[in-house]
């Protein structure tokens, strides 16, 4: 099975959700984006998340559904 790749990018002063390079949604707001992205990838069973600051520098990653701690 492919993984899901989402990215949470700032555009235009609006936040835009990805998913394997096409547009899924805009939002208001990078937190409202990144849920959207979340909510998302849990309908589709998985997905890896990245999100990304206003310059496009990626800020973290996160993996849904969430992998249980390794420690």
């Amino acid at each position: 099975m492919s993984t899901n790749h989402f990215h949470v990018l700032a555009k235009d002063g609006l936040w835009v959700v990805t998913l394997d390079g096409l547009h899924v949604r805009t939002c208001g707001s990078r937190p409202e984006a990144y849920d959207q992205a979340v909510a998302k990838a849990a309908e589709l069973g998985s997905g890896e998340i990245y999100v990304h600051d206003n310059e496009g520098d990626l800020s973290w990653h996160e993996t849904v559904p969430r992998e249980p701690d390794a420690h």
